[in-house]
């Protein structure tokens, strides 16, 4: 249908503007005038018939169409751009940007990122640390990898790593204190994890239903990558995915003291936005994390004995 079709401009206008939630920022962003982008927003309102914002004296908010409308339009964008570096600039690296758990990133994303440049050169990863809760939903992102229980709307979600935990804490610290059974537990500090996932009532009701647990004092961390460096350091024991603590455990700095190991609710997992239209870039870089989880599993499953 004619005038169906949005230019170029006034999508790239609209995204920044949605990103920005302020036609003025979105100007200065785009070297425009405030009323240019204002017109050229309300020219984009007009051909479809709704509206994509709601202004505010504070600035904008996206209206449902809004919201819908940057989904599919990010997407296409993307798609977009890729195709132009790759044809215009078959020497420029694509960027991917992937929301990653902070502690996923440090512990087993990056580790293994090299191989996966070496594999494809011609692909940048922007790794945005990312919590599932707390943050801008104006964000978007190609895709992520979230502690989850693998159910989220408007996401496709693969399962990668971390439902098997153990209570682990350092070598040096059994040294002086050693751990046989649930009792020497009383003599060890034992460290909580603030955040959800991993927790030691889950735990305990599948090792020792009877026996009380942590003090509600007891020290809490926020998460595994301030956690396991305290655990590392002789600080305490803690639960904690397997999948997370492989190294140190495989070079005796962790030990697994009751050699248990518990199925929790929450994993890992690939999560990639509805509708899927990330492209062969980013399908090479999921393959990618999928496999690399498979390995961590054969090495957990071979931990278990």
């Amino acid at each position: 249908m004619k005038g169906s079709r949005q230019s170029l401009t006034s999508l790239r206008i609209f995204l920044a503007s949605a990103r920005h939630l302020n036609f003025s920022r979105a100007a200065e962003e785009l070297s425009l005038t405030q009323s240019a982008v204002s017109k050229h927003i309300q020219a984009l309102e007009s051909r479809l018939g709704v509206s994509l914002f709601k202004r505010l004296p504070a600035g904008l908010r996206l209206t449902y169409a809004g919201a819908l409308y940057l989904e599919r339009v990010g997407a296409a964008m993307r798609l977009l751009d890729e195709a132009d570096a790759l044809v215009a600039r078959p020497d420029a690296r694509v960027a991917l940007n992937i929301a990653v758990s902070p502690s996923f990133a440090q512990f087993c994303l990056i580790p293994g990122l090299r191989e996966f440049f070496d594999a494809h050169p011609d692909i940048r990863i922007n790794v945005r640390p990312r919590l599932v809760h707390g943050r801008d939903r104006t964000e978007r992102f190609d895709a992520e990898i979230q502690l989850h229980t693998g159910h989220m709307s408007g996401m496709s979600a693969q399962y990668l790593c971390g439902r098997e935990m153990a209570l682990v804490g350092a070598a040096s610290l059994f040294a002086r204190n050693p751990v046989r059974d649930i009792a020497d537990l009383a003599a060890v500090p034992l460290l909580k994890r603030a955040q959800r996932g991993y927790g030691w009532d889950e735990w305990k009701s599948q090792v020792a239903p009877m026996w009380p647990g942590p003090a509600a004092s007891a020290p809490e961390y926020e998460g595994f990558s301030v956690l396991m460096p305290a655990v590392l350091n002789g600080l305490g024991v803690a639960i904690a995915p397997l999948c997370m603590v492989l190294d140190p455990l495989c070079a005796g700095l962790l030990e697994r003291p009751l050699g248990e190991t518990v199925d929790g609710r929450y994993g890992y997992y690939l999560m990639r936005p509805r509708p899927d239209v990330g492209g062969p870039y980013l399908d090479a870089f999921c393959d990618w994390i999928l496999a690399r989880a498979a390995s961590l599993n054969q090495a957990v499953e071979a931990l278990r004995g």
